[in-house]
C-alpha cells in the first residue's frame, strides 16, 4: 500500500493507495480487533448501513470511545469510518460526534453522495481530524453528478453497488453494474482520484470474488472492498500477476 504524505484535508491530503477495504458493522465492537488483524490495507468501520435504527446512538458512542482507546499501531491496517448521510439527522449527530471525540481518522466514508456540497459539510465539521474523504455513489442521480461531484477533494469515488442496483431495477453483476462503473471510474481518473469497488457479498464464493476483482482491475478501479476478513486474502492474490502476464 503506497502512502503518499502530504498534510490535511483542505490543502493537501494525506493519499494512500489501498488494494482492500474491509468493513465492519459499529455495532460489533467485538469484531473490531479481528477485522484490524485480517490484513486488509483499510478497515473501515460502518456507523450506516450495518447498524439497526434503533442502535445508531448506542454504536456512535461505543465507536469512537474504542477509537480512543486504541490508538494505531505499527503494522495495523488505516482506519476508516462511513456515517450516515449528512442529508440526515443521524449523520449530522455522526459528525458532531466525531468532532467532539477528536479522534483521527485516516479516511471518512460518506454514503449517498450527490453533490460536492455534500463533501463541503465534512471539510466544515470534521476536515482537520481526517486524512481522505471517500465518496459513496450510490444513487443514479450520483452517478450522472459524479464528475461534479470528484471536482471536490476527495480520496476516491467508490460504488454503492447494492443501493444503486435495487434503483436502477438491475441486477447486482457485472452486467448490470457495468455501465456505472465505468462512469464512475472515467470520472475519478479524470480528476486523479482512485476508483473503489463494492463488496462481493457471496462469503463461499471465492472463484467469483476472484473474477470479480481481476474484471473491476481491468476495468481501471484501484481498490476492492470486503466484508469478512477471509475475503482480503483472495482479494490481494487477485491483485498480484498471472504467470501469462509475467
Amino acid at each position: 500500500m503506497e502512502l503518499l504524505l502530504s498534510g490535511h484535508l483542505g490543502e493537501s491530503t494525506m493519499r494512500f493507495n489501498p488494494r482492500s477495504m474491509l468493513f465492519v458493522s459499529g455495532e460489533k465492537t467485538e469484531r473490531f480487533a479481528k477485522a484490524m488483524a485480517s490484513g486488509a490495507d483499510l478497515v473501515c468501520i460502518d456507523l450506516e448501513d450495518a447498524v439497526h435504527p434503533a442502535r445508531k446512538a448506542e454504536a456512535r458512542a461505543q465507536v469512537l470511545a474504542w477509537l480512543q482507546a486504541h490508538p494505531p499501531g505499527a503494522g495495523e491496517p488505516k482506519r476508516a469510518l462511513r456515517v450516515n448521510g449528512v442529508r440526515t439527522l443521524e449523520g449530522l449527530r455522526d459528525l458532531v460526534a466525531l468532532a467532539d471525540s477528536g479522534v483521527p481518522l485516516d479516511a471518512l466514508l460518506l454514503p449517498k453522495t450527490e453533490a460536492a456540497a455534500d463533501i463541503q459539510v465534512l471539510q466544515a465539521t470534521v476536515g482537520a481530524q481526517i486524512g481522505g474523504i471517500v465518496a459513496l455513489i450510490e444513487t443514479p442521480l450520483g452517478i450522472e453528478q459524479a464528475a461534479e461531484i470528484s471536482r471536490a477533494p476527495l480520496l476516491a469515488l467508490m460504488l454503492g453497488g447494492a443501493d444503486l442496483s435495487a434503483e436502477l431495477d438491475a441486477s447486482f453483476d457485472q452486467q448490470g453494474l457495468l455501465y456505472a462503473r465505468g462512469r464512475l471510474v472515467n470520472a475519478a481518473k479524470a480528476a486523479g482520484l482512485q476508483a473503489w469497488d463494492v463488496p462481493h457479498i457471496n462469503l463461499v464464493d471465492d472463484a467469483g470474488l476472484t473474477a470479480e476483482t481481476r474484471a473491476v482491475l481491468a476495468l481501471g478501479f484501484d481498490c476492492k472492498t470486503a466484508i469478512h476478513p477471509q475475503q482480503v486474502a483472495t482479494i490481494h492474490a487477485a491483485f498480484r500477476p498471472t504467470p501469462a502476464e509475467l
